[in-house]
């Protein structure tokens, strides 16, 4: 396993120590749960990214979303462990607004 060397402040390394004894662990595994759990985030947050651009693309490509309050009965409707079916997609166009 390689080695990685870091720098920290004084202030940095006594809370570091400190959160580690309170949490029965050593600064090591400490710091390494923290890089990991860092990791795990950023690649999470890439990928919630990533789908939304692809949702997004697929807005702009086909015109078809889905109702927002029409979604947010559904999601209410399944929390309460209801079976009901998932709203359709429709055209942007017959969500909007109508001038008057």
């Amino acid at each position: 396993m390689p080695t990685v060397s870091i720098k920290l402040a004084i202030e940095t390394k006594h809370r570091l120590d400190a959160t580690a004894a309170a949490k029965g662990m050593k600064p090591h595994a400490l710091m390494v749960l923290a890089i990991e759990t860092t990791l795990a985030q950023a690649e999470q947050e890439r990928s919630f990214v990533a789908s939304a651009l692809r949702s997004r693309q697929s807005c702009i490509e086909t015109g078809l979303v889905i109702d927002g309050p029409a979604f947010g009965h559904y999601l209410k409707a399944r929390v309460r462990g209801q079976q009901v079916k998932r709203p359709a997609a429709q055209a942007i166009d017959s969500l909007l607004p109508t001038a008057a």
